[in-house]
């Protein structure tokens, strides 16, 4: 019996925000969604940042992340900044030890802060 042709994976992108690569060193540490998030509260992972957009993020943790559970987050970019707490982050997608979580609240302060960064990280790209 002839076997049907295997179709190439396609792979749709349905962000809202494009990300943007984050140089070495970019950590976050989260703990499951406790409101409202604390800074210097005990996490229960952390892991490094891959990349980011005002919407969200992908991570690269070894600590399993679920999909759909809810996170606080707080984004380390870089020692000159001040850490970025994301009230609630929900887990979309995941691949092996690669996470995307979508930020679902955060206060405008944060936001203005991570937008000021993507700003920041494409001029220096430029």
């Amino acid at each position: 019996m002839a076997q049907p042709h295997a179709q190439p994976k396609r792979i749709i992108d349905l962000r809202k925000h494009a990300r943007i690569l984050l140089p070495a060193g970019a950590l976050f540490s989260f703990r499951r969604l406790v409101v409202p998030v604390q800074l210097g509260e005990e996490a229960e992972g952390e892991g490094a940042m891959v990349d980011l957009s005002i919407g969200g993020c992908r991570l690269l943790s070894e600590v399993p992340l679920n999909i759909g559970q809810e996170y606080n987050l707080i984004l380390q970019i870089s020692t000159e900044r001040p850490p970025i707490p994301v009230d609630a982050a929900v887990v979309r997608w995941t691949d092996d030890s690669m996470y995307g979580l979508k930020f679902i609240s955060i206060a405008p302060h944060d936001e203005s802060q991570i937008r000021d960064l993507l700003l920041d990280i494409r001029r220096t790209a430029a």
